[in-house]
């Protein structure tokens, strides 16, 4: 993985997201790239100089976020890592998983409040905008995050083939990171499965989309996220990977995804991998 994608906004949760970022970066040999995006009333590309001083507050926050960002680079490179920095302004139609693409980014690392509500799920914040729409794995950090590595990711499954490109991808991203995968299956009332089911069914997903041999572990919970969090916690893993559907905002607000909950619940890092069609 050759580019890691940090968008940030400055904020305590977002340098919690830098702080893992140059911990990732390192371990992977990425380039990071910090992107800031500065909300202007109008397009501010297309302003003559003199015309940007009609807006003095806008003027202000894009000179502060350029020292902010040149500081980040400066404290990338400190690290040992190449870094460079990305001020996007925005004007109403800016979405940050456009430069994931137009970057030729690898894997995105960025910080969440984990906070759940109205605003949060209709309008869209960033981060839930990313793991809904985002092409390549993106890392979620929470403020208080525990761990500064990632060697033992317990990855959680349905075993539905729709997901099978996804778990490659996970798969993929735990050999770059030389983690541990331990693939995990929550039993819960509403879906009960026999064990010799769970085990056959999984044994033939892991046979078609798997490149290594996986034990499959099976936890039962009364909810998936309760048994998610509760086995991560049991293994002291250091994070949770979960596939991501990329409903839209409306139907997220009725319901969340399992990956969106998981961000509200635990502390632990997130890695949201969005199913592959």
């Amino acid at each position: 993985m050759k580019k890691i994608l940090v968008p940030t906004d400055f904020s305590t949760c977002a340098n919690a997201a830098v702080d893992y970022a140059f911990a990732i970066g390192k371990k992977l040999q990425s380039e990071l790239l910090f992107l800031h995006i500065v909300i202007t009333p109008v397009d501010w590309s297309k302003l003559r100089k003199d015309q940007e001083e009609l807006f003095p507050e806008t003027k202000e926050r894009i000179a502060k976020a350029k020292t902010e960002l040149s500081e980040l680079v400066k404290k990338a490179e400190k690290e040992g890592l190449t870094a460079k920095k990305l001020l996007v302004f925005y004007d109403g139609n800016e979405k940050i998983h456009h430069y994931v693409k137009s970057e030729n980014v690898d894997l995105v690392i960025m910080g969440s409040h984990g906070q759940y509500g109205f605003k949060e799920h209709i309008l869209g914040t960033n981060t839930y905008s990313m793991i809904r729409r985002s092409e390549v794995p993106v890392i979620i950090v929470k403020e208080n995050n525990p761990k500064t590595d990632l060697e033992t990711i317990v990855f959680a499954t349905n075993f539905k083939e729709e997901t099978g490109k996804s778990f490659q991808a996970t798969e993929r991203l735990a050999e770059a990171l030389k983690a541990k995968l331990k693939i995990l299956f929550v039993n819960t009332p509403t879906y009960f499965l026999e064990t010799d089911d769970i085990y056959n069914i999984g044994k033939s997903y892991l046979e078609e989309f798997g490149t290594y041999n996986h034990e499959i572990e099976i936890y039962d919970a009364f909810k998936e996220e309760r048994g998610i969090i509760q086995y991560a916690t049991k293994i002291k893993g250091d994070g949770i990977a979960a596939i991501t559907y990329g409903k839209s905002d409306l139907m997220q607000y009725f319901s969340p995804s399992i990956t969106e909950n998981l961000i509200a619940m635990t502390e632990l890092p997130v890695i949201s991998i969005r199913v592959k069609k």
